[in-house]
């Protein structure tokens, strides 16, 4: 999949994520220093992998439009769906360490993303200290996401748990919050909370 800048990439500056995303809390002059990182992909299709497990780690990439599932797949075959990601959201950033991505990264719908050579970030975040604050707080963030899906509840509570999550998100992003288009199947929502699709 090719990234591409072209005249309807939209700058990091006039996204009406800007709040949520990477650029949070940037001046304007460190937004365009940012913006000349960061490139935008052609659109993705339904089903469409953004990258695969154990290939080289290049990006971290941003939800620009749709949404997005990351997957990772056990010894016997089977997947597991670590979470759904929506605009304005990071995805890839558990790559860094080990330098390879340890899950599929696949699209749910025509989606598209913005993606940062990380190397290139490293380089600027040492420069931006506003910026490297921000990277730090989105990598907390899904660390603490992951472990509060690690405690164990009842189903029921689990399932409250992942719409009031999605709530949320959605209301951050100015849609309803009761309202929510679930782009995501059921059997994904139940694999991804460790239920039977039947529950």
């Amino acid at each position: 999949q090719m990234c591409i800048r072209d005249s309807s990439y939209t700058k990091c500056s006039q996204c009406g994520l800007m709040k949520l995303c990477l650029p949070f809390g940037l001046d304007p002059q460190d937004m365009i220093q940012l913006e000349n990182i960061i490139e935008l992909s052609s659109p993705y299709n339904e089903n469409q992998p953004v990258f695969h497990a154990n290939q080289a780690f290049e990006c971290v990439y941003a939800v620009k439009s749709g949404m997005f599932k990351t997957v990772v797949i056990d010894a016997n075959g089977n997947e597991h769906i670590l979470g759904f990601h929506l605009p304005g959201e990071l995805f890839g950033l558990d790559a860094i360490y080990p330098k390879k991505y340890i899950s599929n990264a696949i699209s749910l719908g025509t989606s598209t993303v913005c993606a940062i050579h990380y190397n290139d970030l490293e380089t600027l975040s040492s420069k931006l200290p506003s910026l490297q604050r921000q990277l730090f707080c989105l990598m907390s963030k899904e660390v603490h996401t992951l472990q509060s899906l690690s405690v164990e509840h009842a189903a029921d509570q689990k399932l409250a748990g992942f719409i009031l999550a999605l709530s949320t998100r959605y209301k951050q992003r100015g849609y309803s919050q009761t309202r929510i288009h679930l782009m995501m199947p059921r059997r994904d929502i139940a694999n991804h909370l460790n239920m039977a699709a039947e529950t």
